[in-house]
């Protein structure tokens, strides 16, 4: 089916391009509405998954605050920090021939994957140094 790019779309796209990190729904909304305070609720659930169905946007489900949107429509990876609870690109790695590997095994058709690490971010290994470092300074 073809789609065509409609205003509300695009300006949809550009927030989360735009962003350097990840979005709920409603933190989109809410952006969204800076722009064009018509826009409902509905519509931004309908378009983001519109674009994430038509691989123009990633959909990832976090593990505690739902499904976030990222605006990078590269395959990657993401990092989700047990400290900060925040999800954080994996630059440069994505295991492509995987998708080719699991087909295989499976006899199956694979387009894509998905992957979260789950560990502590550069940030709070910094904070934690920072802090443990006091604590031996005292």
């Amino acid at each position: 089916m073809n789609h065509k790019q409609s205003r509300q779309r695009q300006c949809l796209l550009e927030v989360l391009k735009q962003h350097p990190g990840h979005l709920r729904a409603e933190e989109v909304y809410l952006k969204m509405k800076e722009k064009d305070n018509k826009i409902s609720l509905a519509t931004v659930y309908r378009n983001l998954n519109l674009l994430s169905s038509l691989n123009q946007i990633n959909r990832i489900d976090h593990p505690n605050a739902g499904s976030m949107y990222d605006g990078r429509d590269y395959p990657h990876y993401h990092l989700h920090c047990l400290r900060c609870d925040n999800l954080i690109d994996v630059p440069g790695l994505y295991l492509a021939e995987l998708n080719e590997t699991v087909s295989k095994r499976l006899n199956a058709k694979i387009f894509s994957q998905q992957m979260i690490f789950e560990g502590i971010c550069e940030e709070c290994l910094k904070k934690e140094s920072t802090k443990l470092q006091m604590s031996q300074d005292i």
